[in-house]
Parts: C-alpha cells; structure tokens; sequence
C-alpha cells in the first residue's frame, strides 16, 4: 500500500494546478467558465490577444502543464516539494507567468492603421475631411485634408461663387501614453491654407487623446492642432466614436478658427466656423 505521502503530494499538486486563477478577460470579451481540465489550453489560446509585442514569445498554453509527468510527491517545478510544510515558492514561476501575460494583453498593437471620412455641418457652409493614421507603439504619421464650401460675404460676389478653402497637414505623433485601452499624443508637422488669393505653408503642432469607455465600444476622442503663423489657425474636436470590429462611427462638434493675418490686403481677415461633425472609418 502506498505510504500517505506518496498520496498527498499528487493530490495537492493537482489542487493547485486546477486552482489557479486565470487571468480577466481583455475588453469586450468575456472568458467562458472552465467545464473541465481539459480544455483549458483552447481558453488560454482565445483569451490571448493579438496586441502582444512583436518580438516578444507568447507564453506556453498553460494547458500543456498536466502532459509533464512527476514524480509522486513532487511538484512540476524540479526539485520542489508539496506537502503540508511546502513553501509558496513552488507555484510562483506560474504566477509570475500570469503576470507576464497580463503585461503583454495591456500593450498597444504593433501598427494600427486608420482610414477615414467626416463631414462638417456649419453656418456659413460645410466642409469634408479625408485622414489616413499610421500608428506603432509609441510613434505614428496622421495626415488630412479638409475641403471648405463657404458662403460669400455680402457685396463680395455679385455672381453668387462660394468660397472654397482648402486645409492640408501631416504630423509626426509621439504616445506619451499608449495601452490598448487607449493613447495620449503630442504632435508636430506641418500645415498648409489654400485660401481664394493666396496659400499659406507653416509649423503645427498638438496634442490628441482618446480611450475606451469602460467594457463598451465607445471612445472618447479629443484633439487640438494650432499654427502659429505665418497665418493662424486653430483646429479643435471633440467627440465619441463606436467600434464595431473594424468598422467605426464618429460624431461630436468640432470649431475651426482662421486668421491670414493681413498677409492679402493688409487687413486681418477671419473666419470662425463652428458645428456638429460625423463620419465612419475602418481600422486595421
């Protein structure tokens, strides 16, 4: 007859093993409970998330522990033993694994592409925006174009022709902030005006942020570009946006100030246009 020891210790090793938390779920997924040990090397493999770093092993299933054969009276980890006066040690490299894990779920993706469309509803017009956003962990390229349809002042054009006005930039972005719950930016690049009578080339610079809304598909998203000359112009939106898969919707207001600075005919012409915005986009 085996002695109680060579009983306990696989008893108590399986404890453990079955025992162990596993680790929440990421955003917007829920883990399914376990019916059994066996199928847990499949749950691991669906809660693991894409975003893991490039570069970085994923870690083993932990599934594949109960295929390592030990001996009775010993844990998997060599050399240790589990019994009643065993110390905790024996089970922290599978703790400390967890938390490697839970790390690499919380990084941002290694590239993130945006497209999208979005058009302004305003007083004197309406505009039309295309931008297009390469993102890695920490830096990225954004760049725009905006088309204004503006109404003519009064007196201005007795042949009743809108105003067109164009706006273009690229920026450089740098996360301060980067998880896969969201990112805070600083930006710098360039901007440019094609206005009726002249165009206008100058520096750019911003900030932007947007993150999750907890366990839901919403983002808030902010952002903020100002040029400082040679004309001024100041860009500032904010607003919620739904991800379904790689499909989103966007909406919120935005206000976009213009100011040539009297570079035209010496007088400092101005525009302040101001309304709701909305467009869609896919992500990859």
């Amino acid at each position: 007859m085996p002695s109680p020891k060579a009983v306990l210790g696989p008893l108590l090793t399986a404890t453990l093993l079955l025992g162990s938390s596993h680790a929440e779920a990421r955003f917007g997924k829920r883990s399914s409970p376990s019916s059994s040990s066996g199928n847990t090397s499949s749950q691991d493999r669906s809660r693991t998330h894409p975003a893991t770093a490039i570069g970085q092993e994923h870690e083993a299933p932990r599934g594949d522990a109960p295929r390592q054969r030990s001996r009775p009276g010993r844990s998997p980890v060599s050399g240790a033993v589990v019994g009643p006066g065993a110390s905790a040690a024996a089970t922290s490299p599978k703790l400390s694994a967890t938390s490697r894990v839970e790390r690499k779920r919380d990084e941002p993706v290694p590239l993130l592409v945006r497209l999208g469309v979005q058009g302004d509803v305003i007083k004197e017009g309406a505009s039309m925006s295309l931008f297009m956003a390469l993102e890695g962990r920490r830096m990225g390229l954004d760049t725009r174009i905006t088309g204004m349809t503006l109404e003519p002042e009064a007196g201005a054009n007795p042949h009743g022709k809108k105003d067109r006005i164009t706006l273009l930039s690229a920026r450089v972005t740098a996360a301060l902030w980067a998880s896969s719950r969201g990112r805070m930016r600083v930006e710098a690049g360039l901007t440019s005006a094609h206005a009726p009578h002249v165009i206008f080339v100058g520096p750019s610079f911003g900030a932007s942020a947007e993150a999750c809304i907890g366990r839901s598909p919403l983002d808030i998203e902010v952002r903020l570009n100002a040029t400082p000359f040679p004309h001024r112009q100041v860009d500032l939106s904010a607003g919620m946006a739904l991800h379904l898969s790689a499909f989103n919707v966007r909406g919120g207001w935005r206000a976009l100030y213009l100011n040539d600075a009297g570079h035209v005919d010496g007088v400092e012409n101005e525009e302040s246009l101001v309304g709701p915005y909305l467009g869609v986009g896919l992500t990859f």
